[in-house]
């Protein structure tokens, strides 16, 4: 009996002494750079706000209930705002987040394959993928859940649209006037994790009027209504190497519906 008590308050003691908090710190880059970057934490959902480029150090819950609560969110007035669990956001991360601008309706998406999924995402032993479909690019959360580094070989990527047209693809990190040169390769250790906007190449261009950059929306919505893009699909085919291998992800989806009012 005496041991059962030992062992009882040697594991209470431990619990006790646990960190209920890791510091982790990240760097966010946002797109539009006057973008408000907002971090909430804590039971009391406390907020801190940032201006990119941020450089953030935050203590993050490890008790799953309160982690899931603690979130790091980017908006701007009509934008779409983009939300990331902390918990998901590794140490020493830089994330990049290019904002969406809202459109008159929001179309609904799943992705059919590599596997069907409701809400965007895919997982096997090597990475997990999660998307956003945005108006001009593609949000995408991209971790290695391998023992080795990935390389994303970027400049194999490809988007198929809904005319079935292919396009070469740039991640954040390129910058428009570097676009037309080769995409270097993206390494992603072991572990870690990454957020990209992915957007076509051609699909962005110099405006003759204003002489800036513009980029033409993925779905082609000029002159196209919700009804007209319902059942259509778009594939975004992205090429990661590990170990030596090259395994092809085929991420096809699908535009099921809209959220307009009926």
């Amino acid at each position: 009996m005496k041991k059962y008590l030992v062992f009882f308050w040697i594991c209470l003691f431990a619990a006790a002494c646990s960190p209920s908090t890791v510091t982790k710190h990240f760097k966010v880059i946002a797109d539009p750079p006057d973008s408000v970057i907002r971090v909430v934490l804590g039971s009391d959902q406390k907020e801190q706000k940032f201006s990119s480029p941020a450089v953030i150090a935050v203590d993050v819950a490890t008790e799953s209930a309160r982690a899931s609560r603690e979130i790091l969110e980017v908006s701007k007035d009509r934008y779409k705002p983009v939300t990331i669990a902390l918990r998901h956001i590794n140490e020493g991360d830089t994330i990049r987040i290019k904002l969406e601008k809202k459109l008159a309706y929001l179309l609904k998406y799943r992705l059919l394959a590599p596997a069907p999924s409701e809400d965007l995402s895919f997982q096997d032993k090597m990475i997990s993928i999660s998307l956003i479909v945005g108006e001009t690019s593609f949000q995408a959360g991209i971790k290695n859940l391998s023992d080795h580094p990935l390389k994303i070989l970027w400049e194999r990527s490809e988007y198929t649209d809904i005319h079935a047209r292919r396009f070469r693809l740039m991640n954040s990190g390129v910058r428009y006037q570097d676009r037309n040169n080769p995409v270097p390769d993206q390494t992603v250790l072991p572990g870690k994790s990454i957020q990209e906007a992915i957007t076509p190449i051609e699909h962005v261009s110099v405006s003759s009027k204003t002489g800036q950059y513009e980029v033409k929306p993925l779905l082609g919505q000029e002159g196209f209504s919700a009804s007209d893009l319902k059942g259509k699909t778009v594939n975004l085919f992205i090429p990661i190497e590990i170990n030596r291998a090259i395994i092809p992800y085929n991420l096809k989806i699908q535009i099921v519906d809209d959220d307009r009012q009926k």
